[in-house]
């Protein structure tokens, strides 16, 4: 009996052990990715850094046609067509792209802007603001990496971008104009309250009726 008492000590110490191994490691492995998370975001060059909300002009270049976009007070507007009604968050998440661009690598020593792509960018992104104007060229895609070159117009270093700052820009003005449907359901609810309204009030009153027709009859 004495024995099976000391076994099961020593099991349960052994379980303890192992259980406090299990959170030192669960902890150091934690602690370990933050530390390259850190590592990583350290790394990381800065290509643009604008807030969104101080940008009053944006363009970009779709099948060889420049689409540009006016900020007028707090609204957007399509320069080519100002009656477009735009969408707002589709357009913002355009700019949020470019407007906080990071690179994993640059290049300062090069022979030919054509060996990356930039003598004739993919596509062209203007981006302006109180301070000034931000133009990005975008060029071709490492096909090793899958990664891209990307340089902007006061500086002559090309930045190695990942894919989405430098593939996001394909949305036509029909991608970026509001959905009728949303603007319909809008307009349609107020409408839906007024005739439950109307409907409740039409509604005779049964008691009245009632009281009505024994009053006749007595």
């Amino acid at each position: 009996m004495q024995k099976q008492k000391k076994q099961m000590i020593v099991l349960v110490i052994l379980l303890i052990l192992l259980i406090l191994a299990y959170i030192g490691v669960h902890f150091y492995s934690k602690k370990q990715e933050e530390k390259e998370n850190a590592k990583e975001e350290a790394e990381k060059i800065q290509v643009t850094d604008l807030e969104v909300s101080d940008i009053t002009q944006f363009s970009y270049v779709l099948d060889g046609t420049t689409l540009s976009f006016t900020k007028n007070g707090t609204e957007w507007t399509y320069d080519g067509d100002q009656s477009v009604d735009i969408d707002e968050s589709a357009l913002e998440t355009l700019l949020n792209k470019a407007s906080a661009i990071t690179a994993s690598d640059e290049v300062t020593e090069y022979d030919d802007l054509a060996d990356f792509g930039l003598d004739d960018p993919a596509n062209t992104v203007t981006l302006k603001t109180d301070s000034g104007l931000t133009t990005i060229y975008i060029g071709s895609q490492n096909e090793i990496t899958n990664e891209y070159y990307l340089k902007t117009g006061d500086s002559d270093t090309i930045y190695v971008v990942d894919s989405a700052p430098a593939t996001g820009f394909d949305k036509s003005v029909e991608d970026l104009t509001a959905k009728a449907d949303d603007t319909e359901t809008e307009a349609e609810e107020p409408s839906e309250a007024v005739d439950e309204t109307e409907t409740a009030t039409v509604v005779p009153n049964e008691t009245e009726t009632v009281e009505t027709e024994e009053t006749e009859t007595k």
